[in-house]
């Protein structure tokens, strides 16, 4: 049955490191898949003047999510490294009105332990504007630089034959070249540790906190 999803993250590159396997798995059951990107990820290349890197990074992602077969991708363009401060009413209205919209059977966001503050941002406002809705929607985190096991009730999806592709993809987030490639070899770690605990060859795993 076709599902909704609504992945929200801080930046542009978020959703493939931290469930890209997810994320095409989901794609190919044909479940429509909507992508919020808090950040515009301009402080990401500090040498480069940040209109170019915001654009780049944008025609990076929108590339991947047309190849993909991502529905729609929704940009709030907030000043990056600096979501504590510029995520306000306004910007927790309209996520509201897009979960409200969409109706989604899954939420996927950061996870509060990560130790970058803008992916602990997000983490806040979505459980925030969640928590203002009468109608219960279930919302999971995806873990990027954290990783530790969290004590929470977990989802476990098997993503062996579709991790290979997720490298692929995030490879193609060319001018981050630098932060995928240190992240590789940690990804392959972290996929192979949860296959191995879940009976299959990789797997990613997201924690309930609603």
């Amino acid at each position: 049955m076709l599902k909704n999803i609504l992945i929200i993250c801080a930046h542009p590159d978020d959703i493939e490191i931290g469930m890209g396997g997810t994320l095409l798995k989901y794609i190919d059951q044909g479940d429509n898949i909507t992508q919020v990107i808090f950040s515009k990820g301009e402080k990401s290349l500090p040498h480069i003047k940040s209109h170019i890197v915001t654009r780049t990074r944008k025609r990076e992602l929108n590339k991947i999510a047309e190849e993909i077969g991502v529905k729609e991708v929704v940009y709030f363009n907030l000043e990056d490294t600096k979501l504590n401060q510029k995520i306000d009413d306004k910007i927790k209205e309209k996520l509201k009105k897009i979960i409200e919209n969409h109706k989604p059977a899954k939420i996927f966001t950061l996870s509060n332990k990560d130790p970058h503050p803008d992916h602990r941002a997000v983490n806040k406002a979505v459980l925030e504007v969640v928590d203002s809705i009468k109608a219960d929607y279930p919302v999971y985190t995806f873990q990027i630089w954290n990783i530790f096991d969290e004590n929470l009730p977990a989802l476990v999806e098997d993503i062996s034959d579709y991790f290979n592709e997720k490298i692929r993809i995030m490879k193609l987030y060319k001018s981050q070249w630098f932060s995928i490639y240190i992240q590789i070899i940690p990804i392959h770690i972290k996929a192979i540790l949860n296959g191995l605990k879940h009976n299959c060859k990789y797997a990613e795993v997201f924690y309930k906190i609603r």
